[in-house]
């Protein structure tokens, strides 16, 4: 029993390494933290955050996530065969491929086997037939209920500022969520199925395996703040996962096949209330633009005065020493007029009113740490329209 079970960990670890998706997951990573940090410097002329919080946010917390999901998934016996296994790894592969952090969920290469299954025929297709309808409807429910806690728990953190353009020509801010998770699930292949892979080795009846789920997750908050558009966004993923843990449920008290046809629903239902909640916010009028509140706050910098004065995304600088500002160019104007002392009215999208004060020193004109929603500092950067 304890060389079965050193033997298991040990292919646990191989499976764990070897995947070529941890390795793409990784340089995908790399490549949106250098673009995040070009769009950043050409908007602000500064960057939020250093590249490797980009790669710690794709490993750390879809790690922590996978370990829990895997109790679960070891716990039920979710078991696939290898051809299921390679067809999944080799669909995922070729998606993050694209770029396109949207188009990494689960559900589409889990959609897109499950036609394989229905409409073709085949020996190759009757290893596909072998996983069981609740194993596929089981794995599909642990990858929505991966992306609903990471969702809950990272969906508005690290975010980063970013610009749009109105339908009339003007700036809008926003601020971007643009993450991909990657979730290690242990999952049991059997080990006769390897064993024609690759006759020269023998395995164990059942080997576990890790299957890499990349999630991503794609957002720019205009209409409202994180905090308050983030709850519909949880809310349709919550409505999303219960309907797979029903249908999961259902094929394992059953067996029947026909409940696979709620994969194509699941995928649906996600898309449909996704896009829905895109629509309520570009369909609001825009929260970070210029206008009767001040000059819009989009960010600031860590360690910056503007951080230790307390100013948070979404607030608009309305007075600096009793004097009304309405854009970059302006509040600077007005702080170079009051040294020694900053003294600024602050509101918030409701319309109240704080305060923030602080001694003002000449190096702070330049080291303030606030972005503000205003012209990109580079005139060259494409900036793109809100539909």
């Amino acid at each position: 029993m304890g060389v079965e079970l050193l033997d298991g960990i040990g292919w646990t670890v191989i499976s764990l390494f070897a995947s070529p998706i941890l390795w793409l997951a990784v340089l995908v990573s790399f490549l949106l933290s250098m673009r995040r940090v070009k769009r950043e410097r050409n908007l602000f002329r500064s960057r939020t955050r250093s590249k490797r919080t980009d790669l710690f946010e794709t490993l750390i917390p879809g790690f922590v996530v996978g370990l829990v999901l895997s109790v679960i998934s070891v716990s039920l016996t979710l078991t696939v065969s290898t051809e299921f296994l390679i067809a999944f790894m080799v669909l995922t592969f070729l998606i993050m491929l694209t770029g396109v952090i949207r188009f990494n969920l689960p559900l589409g290469p889990l959609v897109l086997l499950a036609g394989v299954t229905w409409f073709m025929t085949g020996d190759r297709v009757d290893s596909l037939r072998d996983v069981t309808v609740s194993d596929w409807l089981l794995l599909a429910a642990l990858s929505l209920g991966a992306e609903l806690v990471l969702l809950i728990w990272r969906g508005k953190k690290n975010l980063s500022p970013s610009l749009v353009l109105s339908k009339r020509g003007r700036y809008i801010g926003g601020l971007s969520s643009n993450k991909l998770w990657l979730i290690p699930l242990v999952v049991f292949v059997p080990g006769s199925s390897l064993e024609t892979l690759i006759p020269q080795w023998s395995f164990p009846e059942f080997v576990p395996i890790v299957l890499f789920l990349p999630i991503g997750f794609s957002f720019l908050f205009t209409g409202q703040l994180p905090d308050q558009l983030i709850r519909p966004l949880i809310q349709g993923r919550l409505l999303t996962f219960v309907l797979s843990v029903v249908l999961a449920a259902g094929a394992f008290l059953t067996g029947q096949a026909v409940w696979l046809y709620g994969l194509p629903v699941l995928l649906i239902v996600h898309l449909i209330l996704h896009q829905r909640i895109k629509r309520l916010n570009r369909s609001q009028t825009p929260l970070f633009l210029n206008g009767k509140r001040g000059v819009v706050i989009l960010g600031t910098l860590p360690e910056k005065p503007a951080s230790e004065m307390g100013l948070v995304p979404g607030e608009a600088i309305y007075k600096v020493n009793g004097e009304f500002v309405e854009s970059e160019k302006s509040f600077y104007e007005a702080i170079q007029k009051h040294k020694p002392y900053l003294r600024l009215e602050v509101m918030n999208h409701n319309g109240d009113v704080r305060f923030a004060q602080r001694a003002f020193y000449e190096q702070d004109h330049h080291d303030l740490g606030i972005l503000f929603v205003s012209e990109p500092g580079n005139k060259r950067t494409k900036i793109r329209t809100l539909q």
